[in-house]
């Protein structure tokens, strides 16, 4: 029986409403059209978690190089797609516009402006960790002052948010790799991503020792060179006998599948 009663004041609505919506939101959902639900399905919810696994532990890995605020960037972590699972949408990286960004800190105000100013204001500085490079024009005076004062005082941070989350497409594009046989998405996730995580190597203390390292670089490389996918640069004359590779490995049980090294042995 529903009452009206409520004790905990702001804090339970949004409690409540945190915990619905990212079961909804299904991670590369143009690849799972293309391949016919042949690779893991990646919700919100198991997106947040494999993202702060890789937070937490090149956060430990990196510290010798520099120093970074831990908990600044855990927070942006935990909460950086909160908005997606209240819209229900998710845009891909690559086509992702500015307008996209705002919408989406527009619903995080809505939910946490209401919590109070203290609140607000440091929960408004995670978030917007993840815009402060770019400082999109069109978001509101507020948030651009507070995204110019992370690029002043936060860089490495936002930074080191870029490459992590990076790498997780990498790490999910790799899954689909060494599990189903699938160098097609190797290839367009690599190619999206490889440059950039390039240059954050070049400007962030660490990075290229810790995450971004020469084993791992020099493999991804491979995808965007032609050396590991050279037999299957045109996927529409190729996509059945994808589809045949991927079955056949994905019905033959775990343990028995021809698998690649895993990420952890690249970065030994």
């Amino acid at each position: 029986m529903k009452t009206n009663d409520n004790i905990f004041g702001s804090t339970y609505g949004l409690w409540r409403r945190l915990q619905d919506g990212q079961e909804k939101i299904i991670r590369f959902g143009s690849y799972h059209k293309r391949f016919k639900n042949q690779i893991r399905k990646q919700n919100g919810h198991e997106h947040q978690c494999s993202v702060m696994f890789l937070f937490y532990y090149f956060l430990i890995q990196i510290r010798p190089y520099v120093k970074l605020d831990e908990l600044l960037l855990t927070r942006c972590a935990n909460i950086h797609d909160v908005p997606e699972g209240i819209s229900g949408i998710d845009t891909p990286a690559p086509t992702k516009k500015d307008e996209d960004d705002l919408g989406e800190y527009i619903i995080f105000r809505r939910l946490y402006k209401p919590l109070g100013r203290k609140v607000w204001i440091e929960m408004q500085r995670a978030f917007l960790l993840q815009f402060a490079l770019k400082n999109p024009s069109c978001f509101p005076a507020e948030a651009r002052r507070v995204m110019k004062e992370s690029q002043e005082k936060n860089y490495y941070e936002a930074l080191f948010f870029d490459g992590v989350q990076r790498m997780d497409y990498l790490y999910y594009a790799y899954e689909c790799y060494q599990e189903c046989g699938i160098s097609i998405l190797m290839r367009e996730v690599t190619q999206n991503q490889f440059h950039i995580l390039e240059d954050i190597a070049y400007k962030l203390p660490g990075f290229s020792q810790i995450v971004w390292t020469p084993k791992v670089r020099r493999y991804f490389k491979t995808f965007i060179s032609g050396g590991k996918n050279n037999h299957w640069q045109n996927w529409k004359e190729n996509v059945a006998k994808l589809n045949i590779t991927a079955q056949k490995t994905s019905n033959r049980p775990r343990e028995q599948r021809e698998l690649l090294p895993v990420l952890e042995h690249l970065h030994d």
